[in-house]
């Protein structure tokens, strides 16, 4: 269909109004009509105003997407004139609509970038009066961010980089004089409506330029980055202005307030600023006032100005945390406005009321404070100690924490609000943390303190929140100190007493996380506190079955000579009904009867083995019988298995009792990873103890590779070569099946089982690698895997494709006569995926490849000299005009070849070379992915 402007307004409005075939046929017509040089031509006549929205916005699209992609198609005779025709379109169209003049004013944004942003003042001369200042801050407002956004090479991106920051001051300067208004008297009325959105206009565009000219990734120097105290103070006043005129600020008020804070975080909290010290103190000074107000007023529950508080104290965190160094020596040194920086930050970490449901402004102030104990951690060495007044910030943050991790008592949290405390509740443990790392030892006194004997249950479940918190970074085993027995005693009243729910399982996860902790007990009165603690957790698991099975785990494992005194009672809580409700609970309680019956006496932990044993061979007897997906019955016997791999007896006597209805699974394949993960534990945990087994455990293993390979299936066969490929006179033909059959089920198709394909090379490198002498069990089909993986080098799944390269290299190395015959079609495949043929992250696996066919010692006999081989089959490979892509010239496919050839042990140099040639074949050289490629190589080296 021809492009002309019946046929596109038809189009459009099918996209718009059709059924849904149509529409999807219609889109791919005028994403092809945008690509068309006739797009030059029918954007103007589509851009009619008489014309309907939705056609003037596909125009504008069009036009746009021209300027980006195909400017080229522009002669450079004509760039002026497209220049003014647009700068003509947005002034016709500066009563809207809206989305159409704003995708004009990015087309204009566009062309200037691409002009090299050269004499931005003349540009945009003709919207420099006064009925045209919307548009005016609107196109520049977007052209920083289409900086940003667009595709460009990096000499014109350094050009336009060099312009913006040059035309930076004058730019800031006229949003300063926009805003002259906010000083004028509001004191007998609020400002207009008008004079508030020529406010925010100008707030949205000195933001989009502060953000460009302090953006983290700019050249600074004092020059380069404006003053930006005056513009700041402006935009703060506006804030002020607002705030004072409106008891809730809301609509386009609020609206100004979050643009002008967001400019100020931008100018403050941006890396430039480190170069205008006085400036950002300035305008901390100015932001502190401003946050004090606001919180003295509005810092209460349900705030009617929540969203402006939020705004605000994001603003102040953003600022606070790029001077954190001078936050940090201004509050040692006393001086007033880190201090008071400090104690804003408090206030509102320690916002009145629960989260979510009376306040949200406290989740945006915990960034803060890793940045602070970090920076006080930095000046930390053998000549400055710790200042006193972090002791103090730092306790009463952690009370602060402890205070907001209280969940909500007696209320009714909605699905997305408890998702919300959730995730809060998180970053509370990670800033606790952050405390520990300042308080060290002292963090358990302060919570020990602060945990309320016969208080409400919910400020004792924050409490022990917060104190499993620090138990989870600190898990060497140590003296227990008096705090930490208290805290622990109160767990075990709690997990044993608490009728609140989330208390009980805090204090489950409390007396598991400090398992490791009461291993180290030495004394009675602890050695009792750690009996208790198991006590409790098997007291609990009727009422919190899932908490209280990990619980029990953790405490029989750490302190299993403890649990051993009880193996007896673990055994019949593991057998029990209650123990069998659940799959998590049953592995749990499994893992802590094993760790209990290893450390138990072989006379007492046999019978009980016994009667455990017999339980779980009639659940496996059942679900093999079944043929069921289920696998909770395997799952548990592997947690058994090793958990008793300290007792290596009880562990084959238990995988002996087990064999009879393993030898079901085998013949089902939805149970075959559940019983090749019981032979994985068994193999684990026995490991030479394992080989009178062996003959069960390799029949089960080919029974099932004849029912259906699959990746686990080669786990337990590398366990298998590993432990009896030297003793075993079986393991040959045992090899031999499974890689025959996985090598016959992945040859099928390279892509139907990416997993099984990658594990199959992974466990043929391993052999290659470790234990060369068994490839001769597969000699006859060496040929065929090596032709396989040869495949599976060019598909373009990652997965595969690494795994076929992890092998090839390893044979290279150490069997590379095998490798020989197949070795000219490799390299020519290899140089095809580096052209284009696979994705690029695969760049780096095929450099290594080409980097062993380079380092291979190839037998003489077959005339290939050293290093002669790979030379010879690169130049055939790439002698051929077009390959791999016809953007490789011959100097390209030269340079190559010698920085290959050149390098036999630096991986970096080969991948380098591989990932220049690479780029140079896709075309990308030039572009800005090149760019930032180049450049991380460049920060890599």
């Amino acid at each position: 269909m021809e492009y002309t402007a019946q046929n596109l307004e038809y189009a459009v409005n099918v996209f718009y109004n059709g059924e849904q075939t149509e529409k999807t046929n219609a889109h791919t017509w005028l994403t092809t009509a945008q690509r068309a040089p006739e797009a030059w031509n029918f954007v103007w006549e589509l851009l009619q105003p008489h014309k309907g929205t939705e056609i003037q916005f596909y125009a504008a699209t069009t036009l746009h997407t021209k300027i980006l992609r195909c400017w080229n198609e522009v002669p450079p005779e004509s760039y002026e004139e497209l220049k003014n025709k647009i700068l003509q379109a947005v002034t016709s169209y500066s009563q809207g609509p809206k989305i159409v003049t704003n995708r004009l004013c990015i087309s204009l944004a566009a062309v200037i970038l691409q002009l090299g942003a050269t004499d931005l003042a003349s540009t945009l001369r003709p919207l420099s009066n006064v009925e045209n200042t919307s548009l005016l801050l609107e196109v520049l407002t977007v052209i920083p961010e289409e900086y940003n956004s667009m595709t460009m090479g990096t000499a014109l991106r350094t050009k336009n980089q060099n312009a913006l920051l040059h035309a930076c001051p004058a730019v800031l300067d006229d949003m300063l004089r926009y805003l002259q208004s906010v000083y004028n008297d509001y004191s007998k009325g609020p400002p207009c409506d008008e004079t508030v959105k020529t406010w925010l206009n100008v707030a949205a565009c000195a933001g989009s330029w502060l953000t460009m000219a302090c953006a983290d990734c700019m050249d600074y120097n004092n020059a380069s980055v404006p003053d930006f105290a005056p513009l700041c103070r402006a935009l703060l006043t506006v804030v002020h202005v607002l705030y004072s005129c409106n008891e809730a600020v809301s609509d386009i008020a609020l609206e100004a307030c979050e643009a002008a804070l967001n400019a100020v975080r931008a100018a403050g909290g941006g890396a430039g600023s480190l170069r205008r010290p006085l400036a950002a103190h300035q305008v901390l000074a100015d932001l502190l006032q401003l946050a004090e107000r606001v919180l003295a007023r509005d810092n209460v529950p349900n705030s009617i100005n929540e969203e402006l508080l939020s705004a605000v104290i994001t603003c102040l965190v953003s600022v606070a945390d790029c001077h954190s160094r001078q936050v940090v020596r201004g509050v040692e040194a006393g001086e007033r406005e880190p201090q008071q920086a400090l104690e804003l930050l408090l206030a509102a970490q320690t916002a009145p009321g629960h989260y979510p449901l009376h306040e949200t402004r406290s989740h945006f102030v915990f960034s803060f404070w890793y940045t602070l104990q970090d920076e006080v951690s930095n000046t930390l060495d053998s000549k400055h100690k710790m200042h006193p007044v972090w002791l103090d910030v730092f306790s009463r943050l952690l009370l602060a924490l402890v205070a907001k991790a209280e969940a909500p008592a007696d209320s009714t949290l909605s699905q997305d609000d408890q998702e919300m405390l959730r995730c809060y509740r998180q970053d509370i443990s990670d800033t606790v943390t952050y405390c520990f790392c300042v308080l060290e030892d002292n963090t358990w006194k302060v919570l020990e303190e602060a945990f309320p004997v016969g208080g409400s249950e919910e400020r004792q479940e924050a409490v022990l929140f917060a104190f499993l918190a620090v138990g989870e970074i600190r898990l060497t085993k140590q003296a227990m100190t008096p705090p930490i027995g208290a805290l622990l005693r109160h767990a075990v009243r709690a997990a044993t007493t608490a009728s609140n729910k989330n208390l009980l399982e805090t204090a489950l996860d409390c007396l598991g996380g400090y398992s490791t902790w009461m291993s180290s007990m030495s004394t009675v009165e602890e050695t009792e506190l750690a009996r208790q603690s198991i006590l409790a957790a098997g007291a609990a698991l009727q009422r919190s079955p899932a908490r209280a099975a990990h619980a029990l785990r953790k405490l029989c494992t750490e302190c299993d000579m403890l649990a051993a005194t009880m193996a007896e009672d673990i055994v019949n809580v593991t057998q029990s009904g209650m123990g069998r409700c659940d799959s998590f609970v049953r592995r749990q309680l499994a893992g802590a009867a094993g760790a209990a019956l290893a450390a138990a006496p072989h006379y007492i932990a046999a019978p009980l083995l016994h009667k455990l044993a017999h339980s779980l061979l009639d659940d496996l007897s059942a679900q093999a019988a079944e043929g069921v997906r289920a696998r909770t019955a395997a799952e548990c016997s592997a947690a058994l298995l090793t958990a008793l791999v300290a007792a290596p007896a009880l562990a084959g006597d238990l995988f002996q009792t087990l064999l009879p209805a393993l030898a079901h699974f085998a013949h089902h394949a939805d149970l075959l990873e559940a019983m090749y993960k019981v032979l994985d534990q068994a193999l684990s945990s026995l490991l030479d103890a394992c080989l009178p087994h062996m003959p069960q455990i390799a029949e089960l293993a080919v029974a099932g590779f004849h029912t259906q390979p699959c990746m686990v299936g080669l786990v337990v066969l590398n366990l298998i070569m590993l432990i009896s490929y030297e003793t075993w006179p079986e393991a040959g033909r045992v090899l031999r099946e499974c890689v025959s059959a996985s090598a016959a089920r992945a040859a099928a198709d390279v892509r139907a089982d990416p997993e099984l394909t990658c594990q199959l090379f992974l466990t043929l490198a391993t052999l290659t690698k470790k234990m060369p002498e068994c490839l001769h069990w597969i000699e006859d089909l060496l040929s065929q895997l090596v032709e396989l993986a040869c495949r599976c080098v060019t598909v373009w799944d990652a997965t595969t494709a690494r795994g076929a390269c992890i092998w090839l290299i390893a044979l290279a190395a150490r069997r590379p006569a095998s490798l020989l015959p197949h070795a000219p079609s490799l390299t020519a495949a290899a140089i095809c995926c580096i052209g284009g043929a696979s994705p690029r992250a695969q760049v780096s696996a095929l450099s290594e490849l080409l980097l062993a066919l380079n380092r291979a010692e190839w037998p003489t006999g077959a005339g290939v000299g050293q290093g002669a081989g790979l030379r010879a089959w690169l130049h055939a490979a790439l002698d051929v005009d077009g390959f791999p892509s016809q953007h490789a010239t011959r100097p390209h496919k030269q340079k190559f070849i010698t920085a290959v050839l050149k390098e036999k042990n630096n991986r970096r140099l080969v991948f380098e070379a591989a990932q220049e040639f690479s780029l140079v074949c896709r075309g990308l050289v030039g572009t800005e992915y090149a760019r930032q490629t180049i450049a991380a190589k460049q920060l890599v080296a």
